[in-house]
């Protein structure tokens, strides 16, 4: 099972850091240039809707890394044991 758990967290590590590499870190100033929430409407829809895709798939590169560090982590306390 820890073998499993260790693959499946190699795997989720790098596709986590390719999503980063191409889409940037989640938290940033948006193309606006404020940070606060899409308020005005001058900002148009399509750069709008872009800049949210590239943000949501940014946050889940990061969630792929977390989430392959906590597998590898847990498949090195089990072979410990």
């Amino acid at each position: 099972m820890s073998k499993l758990l260790n693959i499946l967290g190699l795997f989720s590590n790098p596709g986590g850091v390719l999503l980063l590499f191409v889409f940037g870190m989640p938290v940033r100033v948006g193309t606006g240039g404020t940070t606060v929430t899409w308020t005005t409407s001058s900002i148009n829809y399509q750069i709008r809707k872009f800049d949210d895709i590239y943000s949501a798939l940014a946050w889940l590169g990061l969630g792929f890394i977390i989430f392959g560090t906590l597998l590898q982590a847990i498949a090195t306390l089990q072979r410990r044991k």
